[in-house]
């Protein structure tokens, strides 16, 4: 994962808990999914990321429909990026499943012979992005912002057990080559009810 980090990850449960709801918004207000390229002109990479974390985490905490952990450098205090998690059923198709493959989903899953699709109970990587408000997005990259998101569900599968994790993303190559180095399989897609858009899903083992 290369050179350590000097980081915090908080649950913004325990903030809320805590009566720090107006620090969870001043928090909010610097995050930015904006990249500045060399040449100066900004690029919104994720606008979904960004309209997550300033629209929905505070309520969903509350409704514990998904947990979001903010990031922190430890040095000063920024925000460097936030990952949102949940548990939630999903189905996988088993046309193009390798065995080896099928045989692991089995373990928690089984097949339904009618639509040849296995349903599973798994974790749910609902958000999960870097805040280039600061430094651009440098201080942090995407594999360890992943990392920190595997080790909270490392957690709590020592808990209740578990051991599928799974996230839905765009058709964008470099979000689909992004999740594959970090070990996640293709294995469907879903068209989404609320606005139409077409997602590819992903899944790996922890």
């Amino acid at each position: 994962m290369g050179e350590k980090m000097n980081t915090t990850v908080s649950n913004i449960s325990d903030m809320i808990a805590n009566g720090q709801e107006d620090i969870i918004e001043s928090y909010v207000q610097t995050f930015s999914c904006k990249k500045t390229s060399d040449d100066g002109e900004e690029k919104s990479l994720n606008p979904d990321i960004e309209r997550f974390i300033k629209m929905n985490a505070i309520q969903f905490a509350k409704m514990q429909t998904a947990i979001t952990y903010f990031i922190f450098d430890n040095d000063d205090g920024a925000l460097l990026g936030y990952y949102a998690l949940t548990h939630k059923a999903m189905t996988i198709s088993a046309d193009g499943l390798s065995r080896q493959f099928k045989d692991k989903v089995k373990r928690f899953s089984a097949l339904n012979g009618d639509t040849n699709t296995y349903t599973v109970s798994a974790y749910l990587i609902a958000q999960i992005g870097k805040n280039y408000g600061v430094d651009n997005g440098e201080r942090i990259s995407g594999s360890q912002l992943m990392n920190l998101a595997k080790q909270t569900l490392m957690k709590a599968k020592k808990y209740i057990g578990g051991k599928i994790v799974y996230l839905d993303c765009d058709d964008n190559a470099s979000l689909t080559d992004f999740y594959e180095s970090e070990g996640f399989k293709l294995v469907g897609e879903r068209i989404s009810d609320n606005d139409g858009r077409r997602y590819l899903q992903y899944m790996c083992f922890l």
